[in-house]
């Protein structure tokens, strides 16, 4: 499933400018179940070692001032946030308790509810034009001398696709029991990638990724595992969420 979320204030929204980690904190905020949510914030679904949350949330949509200066960002109301995952009862309950709750708040700012919109199922094909509502992410971590060393990769870079592939199989093999025998490519529409860059802190960590336009190419499977659990890296911390072009 795939909702946006639309809230409204009577002041100007102020976040730092970092502010993923808030986003992720509503969301978790507004699931009732408290074992499902645990579940998901402290384990997930695994695959070998890695583990899954199998959601994946856009930036914050809306009319912006940004101050780096102050390190903060203004929106004026309303504002949207996408959040999208295959767990239905994850979205159902999301949605329930937002539309139950009188006052919302990210980080110390009050807002009501405006609207919840259920997004319709997009039909895949073998080539889709996609835009990131929040920064694609493709990394390697490997230790050194007893320090972990992370390296990020541009959609430009070689092994990218690879690692995007290789995530897509873990997250489908969670969800079919099974991995896919097709593939997936991920084709900038620009040849600029500087500025495409994001760089995020969250919390104490600097994570690398990347906004812009893209052509997927390949299995529409994938293609629909990647819309609804985030393509790359660190969906549930905000990252890997796009939407289709000619698709709301």
């Amino acid at each position: 499933m795939r909702i946006t979320i639309t809230m409204h204030s009577d002041r100007d929204i102020i976040l730092p400018v970092h502010y993923h980690h808030i986003l992720q904190g509503f969301l978790y905020t507004h699931i009732s179940d408290r074992d499902y949510r645990e579940f998901l914030h402290q384990e997930g679904f695994g695959c070998g070692k890695r583990k899954f949350k199998l959601f994946t949330f856009s930036r914050l949509q809306g009319t912006f001032k940004l101050d780096q200066d102050k390190n903060y960002i203004t929106f004026k109301s309303p504002v949207d946030i996408t959040v999208a995952s295959p767990l239905e009862p994850f979205i159902t309950d999301l949605a329930e308790t937002l539309m139950k709750s009188d006052e919302l708040y990210l980080g110390s700012n009050r807002l009501q509810l405006k609207s919840i919109n259920v997004h319709k199922p997009v039909v895949f094909k073998e080539k889709m034009r996609i835009k990131m509502m929040s920064p694609v992410v493709a990394h390697t971590t490997e230790e050194i001398n007893g320090k972990r060393r992370t390296t990020y990769f541009s959609p430009w870079d070689v092994p990218f696709d690879s690692l995007i592939l290789s995530n897509l199989n873990k997250k489908y093999w969670i969800l079919k029991g099974k991995y896919p025998e097709g593939d997936l490519k991920v084709v900038p529409c620009d040849s600029h990638k500087d500025k495409f860059l994001k760089i995020i802190r969250y919390k104490n960590f600097i994570i690398k990724g990347y906004l812009g336009n893209y052509y997927l190419v390949g299995d529409p499977e994938l293609m629909e595992i990647a819309y609804y659990t985030g393509l790359g890296a660190k969906n549930s911390q905000g990252f890997g969420c796009f939407e289709v072009e000619g698709v709301r």
